[in-house]
């Protein structure tokens, strides 16, 4: 009886001290409780965010790099309005694109996806949006 009451003491004790900081803050008093209490969802919005936002970009950027690639090839060598060059250029540039926009795929989405701590589930944080960050 006398070690449950001492146990609740002291969680009681340890409770109202993991609240103190934020009650002594300037600003509103309650504002790091708040954002304690929004750290799993934000949590799950950043992971979201990489998770999903990664592949998303990878394939926006193949696709614009193989676009750009394709069209500079093509222009080397007869003109892109051309289909035989721009087949021929094709031959170069679907593996550089892949890889090119892989990489820049994988970083764009992953800085996307941290974005979205500040603002989960956003959208942008998932690389979906016409404007993304590049």
């Amino acid at each position: 009886m006398k070690n449950s009451k001492l146990a609740l003491l002291l969680s009681l004790c340890m409770t109202a001290g993991m609240f103190a900081p934020a009650l002594a803050a300037d600003s509103e008093p309650l504002d790091m409780v708040v954002d304690a209490s929004l750290m799993p969802t934000r949590a799950a919005g950043a992971v979201c965010g990489v998770l999903i936002g990664m592949p998303v970009a990878a394939v926006r950027q193949t696709y614009k790099n193989y676009v750009s690639m394709t069209t500079s090839m093509a222009d080397k060598i007869g003109g892109h309005e051309c289909g035989p060059s721009c087949a021929v250029a094709s031959i170069g540039t679907i593996p550089a694109s892949i890889v090119v926009g892989t990489a820049l795929g994988i970083y764009h989405g992953g800085k996307n996806g941290i974005n979205g701590f500040n603002q989960p589930f956003n959208p942008q944080s998932f690389s979906v949006t016409k404007d993304y960050e590049e």
